[in-house]
């Protein structure tokens, strides 16, 4: 019999492309989201229901017996950060809050394995661009950034109050799709480089390109791009280590390889054709460089990235993008 899997958000970006990875390992994703009569491309691999957090919570324990599951991954916040600055109390109420209303119900009924969608947003500026995987240099700079920290600190709590074993995944900029363009990334209001450039390019629209005067060697930001098939895996990997170990431990996962946004833009240019670019002025808080130490995840989870180019992402993005829009690309 399959084990099943509680994925909270899971018909989100990461949260899908996981789910699939669940599937391919024997494992049975029970989805639930707040979203999902909108994507049913993203709740193909396994019972999905809408929920809304925490307003359904008492719904959790029906579908945990139901199922027999012991471990949850945890997908759903707000993740926008200029949304975190203007509005915060959305931010902590959400993503601090509703968390720790779905922990304590977990608790309550026998769920003790916790994976947690976290962020490189807890490091804010890491000296040098490179966020060493450790705990004595993060200083997020935003709401968003400190709501993840929050739930990290909480989990450390939890784990040494009540055993609760937890696995926090810190991923950096999460990018490209799903190989056979079953899933991909869709938002209402999207923020994302990857899409909004593919898009502009794709409407012969204008994109804007925020700051051309870092200090870096084309004057662009630099970036970790990491596919979101790789940050799947790793989720995979990390609920494979919780149920067999009490733990409370924290992953940075990215390529480990810096990418400018210039030198994004070209990669997208060369499957899509020239495009209009409007240099602006760079945004208050953006990091000239930032980049993921993730040896410990290699290490210790055994993770290896196996899809992060940067060609085999713009390369899946624009295969999404053309399959949502039956865009003809020859």
């Amino acid at each position: 019999m399959k084990k099943s899997v509680l994925v909270v958000g899971g018909a989100g970006y990461v949260g899908s492309h996981t789910a699939k990875q669940l599937t391919k390992n024997g494992f049975t994703p029970v989805v639930l989201d707040r979203d999902i009569k909108t994507k049913p491309w993203a709740t193909q691999y396994g019972p999905a229901f809408e929920c809304n957090l925490p307003r359904d919570i008492d719904f959790l324990k029906e579908i945990v017996h139901r199922y027999n599951i012991d471990s949850c991954i945890h997908f759903a916040a707000h993740t926008q950060v200029g949304e975190s600055v203007r509005d915060p109390s959305k931010y902590y109420k959400n993503n601090v809050i509703m968390t720790v209303q779905l922990l304590d119900k977990l608790r309550e009924i026998g769920v003790n394995k916790f994976v947690f969608s976290s962020s490189a947003a807890v490091y804010g500026v890491p000296v040098n661009g490179i966020a060493e995987d450790n705990e004595t240099n993060l200083q997020p700079i935003n709401p968003y950034g400190r709501s993840k920290l929050m739930v990290e600190n909480i989990l450390k709590d939890y784990y040494v109050a009540y055993g609760l074993s937890s696995i926090s995944l810190r991923y950096f900029n999460a990018a490209g799709a799903d190989n056979d363009s079953e899933i991909g990334e869709l938002r209402e209001n999207e923020s994302h480089i990857i899409p909004l450039a593919i898009e502009a390019a794709f409407q012969s629209k204008e994109f804007q390109l925020f700051g051309t005067d870092f200090d870096t060697p084309d004057g662009t930001c630099i970036r970790d791009y990491v596919h979101v098939t790789d940050l799947a895996v790793a989720h995979v990997l990390a609920l494979q280590k919780v149920s067999g170990n009490v733990i409370c431990e924290q992953y940075n996962l990215g390529s480990s390889t810096g990418t400018s946004n210039q030198q994004l833009l070209d990669t997208i240019k060369k499957y899509i054709g020239e495009f209009k670019i409007a240099k602006m002025p760079k945004r208050a808080g953006d990091p000239p460089i930032l980049i993921a130490n993730t040896d410990r995840a290699k290490n210790e989870l055994g993770w290896k990235t196996e899809h992060s180019t940067i060609d085999n992402i713009v390369c899946t993005a624009v295969k999404w993008y053309n399959n949502i829009n039956k865009k003809d690309l020859n």
